[in-house]
C-alpha cells in the first residue's frame, strides 16, 4: 500500500511540474522566442558585417594594385576605404615610387606624368613611410618595410646616420621575428655604408698643367740703307 501510495505522489508531482512548466511558457514564451529571434539576427548581422569587411578588403586591394601614381593611390585607395591593412600598404607603395624616382632621375621625365626634384622626392618618401610607422602600428609587416624604406629615404639624403641606426635595430638581438627576417638585408646595407658615403668623382682625371718657357719672337731683319 506504501509502495502504491509512494507511485501515486510521484504521478501527481510530474503532472504538477507540467502544468507549471506549460503554465511558465504561456506566459513567458513570447520572451523567450523574442530573445532566440534577436540572438539570430545578432549572428546574421555579424556574418553580414564580416562578409561586407571582405568585399571592402578584396575591393581596397584590387583599386591598390591598378593605381600608378601617388595621386591615383590617394583618391581611389586611401580616400576611399578604411582598411588598416591596405592603407598602410599603400603609403609604402607611395614611398617606394618617390624611391624609385630618385633612382631613376631627378627627375626622369615623363615617368607617370610626375615630376619632382630629388628634395620633394625624398621629403614624400619620407613622410609616407613615417605614416605607416606612426599611424599604423599593428601592422608589424608593413612597418618593418617602411622602416627599411624610411633607412633608403635617409641614404638618399646622405643621412648615413639615421639609415644605420634603422637597421641596426634589424640585426638587433631584441628584433622581433619579422625584422629579424629583414636582418640579412639590414646587415649588408650597414656593411656598405661607409662605402656608399663617399663621393663617387666622375670624369678623367685632373693633371697639373705643365710649365714651358714664353715663346720668343724672332729677331726682325736689319733695314738696309737706302
Amino acid at each position: 500500500m506504501k509502495a502504491e501510495e509512494r507511485h501515486e505522489l510521484q504521478q501527481n508531482d510530474l503532472v504538477g511540474s507540467a502544468a507549471g512548466l506549460y503554465l511558465f511558457i504561456r506566459k513567458y514564451g513570447i520572451y523567450a522566442l523574442l530573445g532566440i529571434a534577436i540572438v539570430v539576427l545578432i549572428i546574421e548581422l555579424i556574418q553580414l558585417h564580416k562578409a561586407n569587411e571582405r568585399r571592402k578588403v578584396e575591393e581596397a586591394a584590387i583599386a591598390l594594385q591598378q593605381a600608378q601614381t601617388p595621386r591615383q593611390i590617394q583618391n581611389t585607395v586611401l580616400n576611399s576605404y578604411k582598411v588598416p591593412a591596405i592603407s598602410a600598404q599603400a603609403y609604402i607603395r607611395i614611398g617606394d615610387f618617390y624611391l624609385n624616382l630618385i633612382a631613376m632621375g631627378n627627375p626622369p621625365a615623363g615617368f607617370e606624368k610626375v615630376k619632382a626634384t630629388k628634395a620633394q622626392s625624398i621629403a614624400a618618401a619620407q613622410k609616407a613611410f613615417q605614416t605607416v610607422i606612426s599611424d599604423f602600428p599593428k601592422q608589424a609587416l608593413a612597418v618593418a618595410r617602411a622602416e627599411l624604406g624610411l633607412a633608403l629615404a635617409h641614404e638618399d639624403a646622405g643621412q648615413w646616420s639615421k639609415a644605420a641606426a634603422i637597421y641596426r635595430t634589424f640585426t638587433s638581438p631584441n628584433a622581433s621575428g619579422i625584422e629579424k627576417s629583414f636582418a640579412p638585408l639590414a646587415q649588408y646595407r650597414l656593411d656598405h655604408l661607409k662605402q656608399w658615403a663617399q663621393p663617387v668623382l666622375v670624369g678623367p682625371p685632373q693633371t697639373q698643367p705643365t710649365t714651358t718657357q714664353a715663346a720668343v719672337p724672332p729677331a726682325k731683319a736689319p733695314q738696309r740703307a737706302k
